[in-house]
């Protein structure tokens, strides 16, 4: 059971960090005044398929599911040393995707929103699991 939370914490997570990139693109790269949501979902499509094609999605998936570490952080740790490699593994295989200029800062704002969600996420994590110890120790009747 504790398989699927660790599942739905990822989900969480990974959209969670989906949509706050997509805003920090928009804001960053520019967006037509009158189509702001139309220029969030194309960044927010960009960034699924880039998840997808650098293996993004699949190395934090299986981290997530599998990570056993006992401090806090230590799980966002982890998934932020993994958005700054996928992401040079993107800007790589896309010669270049961004400017030298924005590079540094979507970096930075990626690693900063990948710690935060993963953190958050931890966090919920550990209290479900506690809530869910607390209810089985709960005598029946």
């Amino acid at each position: 059971m504790l398989i699927i939370k660790r599942l739905a914490v990822w989900f969480v997570e990974t959209s969670s960090e989906v949509l706050l990139l997509s805003l920090v693109l928009t804001t960053l790269l520019g967006y037509d005044q009158r189509a702001f949501l139309r220029g969030l979902l194309a960044y927010a499509a960009g960034i699924v398929l880039l998840f997808i094609t650098t293996g993004y999605l699949f190395t934090t998936i299986v981290a997530r599911a599998l990570w056993r570490g006992r401090r806090l952080w230590s799980y966002p740790a982890v998934a932020t040393a993994l958005f700054l490699i996928h992401f040079e593994i993107m800007n790589i295989g896309l010669h270049g995707a961004f400017e030298p200029s924005h590079r540094l800062r979507i970096r930075v704002a990626g690693a900063c929103i990948a710690f935060v969600c993963t953190f958050a996420g931890t966090l919920g994590l550990r209290k479900w699991a506690v809530a869910h110890c607390r209810v089985a120790e709960i005598p029946a009747g």
